[in-house]
């Protein structure tokens, strides 16, 4: 019989905060894998299974329309799983402290039943481990500019365009007349040949060094 994985979202646990009253505490997803059981282990169940028989159905007839499926967690049987042609699915949680198995719930598919199995078991104080959620990949910060020495040439990729595109030569913008601010952090750009800057305060992130700095 086909094997089925379903993954519960967002399982929920009761909590007291520290005013004493009970919240919600999201854990995260479950998955479960189920596997289907032989017509051996599902006859066993007979007791129970027969009890999905609500249309009257030739008892030994509506038998062999019964499947069931382990419902296992990392290797682990933690309930099962029943279901007659046309019937809703009958649920089985297992109780590791007690070493048995209790029903949970009457679902429409096998989906709901493994929800009802896992939240019946986290209700009991049982629950399953949830799915390993790696730690989000944070991209490493941007690069900051580094001053470039004053003759070093440059192509600039600003915001003016008249000057995108062309290269040019960075200097301390603040040693030029055109600048009015000591204080100024950006560059005066030269043209190739030329001493007269075309544009100052530009920004460190605006140009791209494309050679080494003129000795």
């Amino acid at each position: 019989m086909k094997a089925y994985t379903f993954t519960t979202r967002n399982v929920t646990a009761g909590q007291r905060n520290t005013a004493g009253d009970m919240v919600l505490r999201t854990l995260g997803d479950v998955t479960v894998t189920l596997q289907g059981m032989t017509r051996t282990e599902v006859t066993d169940w007979a007791d129970i299974t027969d009890a999905l028989n609500t249309r009257g159905i030739d008892a030994d007839h509506f038998r062999l329309t019964v499947n069931g499926w382990k419902v296992l967690h990392d290797g682990q049987v933690v309930g099962l799983l029943f279901q007659g042609a046309g019937t809703r699915v009958h649920t089985e949680w297992y109780d590791t402290i007690n070493g048995d198995f209790f029903a949970a719930a009457w679902t429409r598919n096998l989906r709901h039943g493994a929800a009802q199995i896992i939240n019946a078991r986290q209700h009991a104080g049982q629950g399953l481990p949830v799915d390993f959620a790696p730690e989000p990949i944070k991209a490493p910060e941007p690069a900051r500019p580094v001053w470039l020495e004053n003759g070093t040439l440059v192509r600039y990729h600003g915001s003016i365009p008249q000057l995108s595109g062309s290269t040019f030569s960075v200097h301390e913008c603040y040693r030029y007349d055109e600048c009015d601010n000591w204080d100024c952090q950006g560059y005066a750009l030269v043209p190739v040949g030329d001493w007269r800057p075309v544009a100052v305060h530009v920004g460190l992130g605006s140009v791209t060094a494309v050679e080494a700095a003129a000795a």
